[in-house]
Formats: C-alpha cells, sequence, structure tokens
C-alpha cells in the first residue's frame, strides 16, 4: 500500500489563520476542534478543491447514493499515514436528518424552503492536519495527488493570508419560526405522548431566520470565538452561502470498524 507524503509547517492552534487561506476556495472545508479554547478536541482538519462534489439527487434512494460514494473513492485507491494521522485522503461532508427518508419510508411533513440537498461530499486528495496532541500542523498528500500541485499548497500555505476577512451582519434580529404559546403546546403535547408510552425521547427543536448580509465565514469566526465547541466545522457551498456547524458532542464515532452513537438529548 502506497503511503501519504507529509509537509511539516508553523503549528497553529487556531485553524481560521490557516483556513483564511483557502476562504473562496471551491469546496473549503474545516473540521474544527475550536482551540484554542475549547480543550477537548484534538485534530483539526482542512481541505479545498474536491476532485468531485457528491449531493444526492431528490429521488435517489440512500443506497444507490452511498455506492455511488464508494464508486468514487476507489478514484483515490487505499493509502497509509504515518505519525498516525486520522486522514488520507477521501470523503469530507454532511447527512443531514432528512437524509433518512432516502432509506426508509417515512413521512414528510415539512416545506423545502432552503433547497439544500440532503446529503453533499467532496472527494478530497490532500489536507491541512493539525494534531494539538503533538503540537504539529502540517500538509498530508495522497500519493496520487501531482508533485505541482503539493508544491502549490506548500506555497500556499507557507505565507500569511493576505486577504481581509468580508463583513456579516443581521439585517434584522432573529425570529422564531414558532410562537412562545405555539412552542408551550408542543412541549405539552410531547410529555403526553411520553406519559402514554408512544415514545420516550423526541429531539424537538425550531428555526431562527434573520436577513443577512456578507461572508459566511466572518460569521463563523465569531461564533468559534463566542461560543467554541470540539466538533464544529465549515462547509462552502457552491452558491457562495455555507454550512456552519458547533457541537459540544460527537454524533458518531467508527473506530477499528466499530460504530458507537451517542444518543439525542430530548424531552
Amino acid at each position: 500500500m502506497l503511503t501519504c507524503s507529509v509537509h511539516p509547517l508553523p503549528y497553529r492552534a487556531n485553524p481560521a489563520e490557516y483556513f483564511a487561506a483557502i476562504r473562496h476556495a471551491p469546496g473549503a472545508v474545516l473540521l474544527d476542534s475550536g482551540r484554542p479554547t475549547a480543550d477537548r478536541g484534538r485534530f483539526d482538519l482542512l481541505s479545498a478543491w474536491p476532485l468531485a462534489q457528491l449531493a444526492v439527487l431528490p429521488n435517489e434512494s440512500g443506497g444507490d447514493f452511498l455506492q455511488r460514494l464508494r464508486d468514487n473513492l476507489t478514484r483515490l485507491g487505499k493509502a497509509s499515514v504515518p505519525n498516525d494521522l486520522p486522514f488520507a485522503g477521501g470523503l469530507i461532508g454532511y447527512l443531514s436528518y432528512d437524509f433518512g427518508r432516502h432509506l426508509e419510508n417515512l413521512p414528510s411533513q415539512a416545506q423545502d424552503d432552503l433547497h439544500l440537498p440532503d446529503a453533499r461530499f467532496g472527494l478530497y486528495d490532500w489536507a491541512l492536519i493539525s494534531d494539538h496532541q503533538l503540537i504539529t500542523s502540517q500538509l498530508v498528500f495522497h500519493p496520487t495527488l501531482i508533485e505541482s500541485e503539493r508544491q502549490r499548497l506548500i506555497a500556499l500555505f507557507s505565507q500569511p493570508a493576505s486577504e481581509p476577512a468580508e463583513q456579516f451582519k443581521l439585517k434584522a434580529p432573529m425570529s422564531a419560526d414558532l410562537s412562545a404559546d405555539d412552542y408551550r403546546q408542543a412541549l405539552e403535547r410531547i410529555q403526553q405522548y411520553i406519559q402514554a408510552g408512544d415514545c420516550y425521547q423526541v429531539n424537538f427543536a425550531q428555526r431562527f431566520r434573520a436577513q443577512c448580509q456578507g461572508d459566511p465565514w466572518t460569521a463563523y469566526c465569531a461564533l468559534r470565538a463566542a461560543c467554541p465547541t470540539p466538533f464544529s466545522g465549515f462547509q462552502s457551498l457552491p452558491d457562495g452561502g455555507a454550512v456552519l456547524s458547533l457541537s459540544p458532542e460527537r454524533f458518531v464515532k467508527v473506530s477499528e470498524r466499530q460504530v458507537e452513537t451517542r444518543p439525542i438529548k430530548g424531552t
């Protein structure tokens, strides 16, 4: 099996300092442990310029989409990583809760007003990984990545990002989709379902929304400064938008071919 090559960079505890260099690159993605304030996560990982961007189609079955992901992974081929690094190239993206409807026949009552695919992944052949336990930052290159691209990335991250951050602001305060009375009534119904034995746990949430303008990366930086969490992420979207995620806990972990899940807290 071929081995990924690595190139050491100056260690930076805050991954935003490196991510700024690729913020506007296609497929830019950051898996963020919230350093230097948060202290439970070990690794940060960022990348961009994926070989492919794969989104589930509205009527595509979950099985067919997952097979498409597997087929694309074969483009890279297997490779090992030195020093127990967590990534040798592969898929980075998201699966939404609604992706479950591609796997099972479930009722669909919510209006799709965001028009985001239920799953989107990029296929990446390099990453910049910071290990906060070993105090290292290094570029990791899959063996299939050509030498000229390796040198371009080394040069890119060897100089400070010169592009200033764009501003971000809300045009109006956040507003809830549910009124206080509707929210209270929904909680009361959930309690009735639980007491009747119809369910034992409910993940009840609502959306808050507001019109905004500016760069979502600036919003993410403000969020991570105000509430640093060890399982955060930023994924740019083709239309210029982004998915921002800040979570204090890991939902799914796969290690040594064993899957561990953390129960969702509910009412």
